[in-house]
């Protein structure tokens, strides 16, 4: 008995990036089998999962070496639909259908993802001290300026203070010339 239902397979490919970072890439293929070829599927086929797998490691393969990671996380789609073009094509003789291959996953290796999480944790380090030491700069910008105001207002008051005891001399005087 022939199932011609949506099947699933999930193929793990491993490569490396353009910038040699070893990736494991999940590519996840939606098919089924169309009932008007199912004697090419059921007669032609030995292992219909290995031969779309090989498939799907040959294009992905093609493809993640020309890309550094950074590059090759943001065109995923890209790769899906050159996935689901190359083994559709390829997988059409033996009546399979292709409806959807999405890459459900780009993992680099452990130690490529705690150095990135590091850089990632330094730049928002730095960030952060930059940020810190603006506010800082501002509160002693308007320290200095506070102060600087307190001087002047402190310099007026002297001001009007010496001028308040140079009249106070000088009505006294002029009261004690007319006596």
């Amino acid at each position: 008995m022939m199932v011609y239902q949506v099947t699933q397979i999930n193929v793990n490919t491993n490569t490396k990036t353009k910038d040699n970072v070893t990736v494991t890439v999940t590519c996840a293929i939606q098919y089924s089998v169309t009932p008007q070829d199912c004697d090419d599927y059921y007669f032609k086929l030995h292992n219909p999962h290995v031969q779309i797998s090989a498939y799907v490691d040959d294009c992905i393969r093609s493809q993640i070496p020309t890309m550094t990671l950074d590059e090759s996380f943001e065109s995923k789609e890209t790769m899906a639909n050159a996935v689901k073009v190359q083994v559709a094509h390829s997988m059409e003789p033996y009546g399979i259908e292709v409806h959807q291959a999405l890459i459900t996953n780009m993992q680099p290796d452990a130690t490529v993802m705690a150095a990135m999480n590091k850089i990632n944790a330094a730049r928002r380090h730095r960030e952060a001290a930059i940020e810190k030491a603006e506010a800082d700069k501002i509160l002693q910008v308007r320290a200095a300026e506070a102060d600087a105001e307190a001087k002047h207002l402190s310099g007026k008051g002297t001001a009007m203070m010496r001028h308040a005891i140079t009249d106070g001399f000088k009505s006294s005087i002029e009261s004690m010339q007319e006596s």
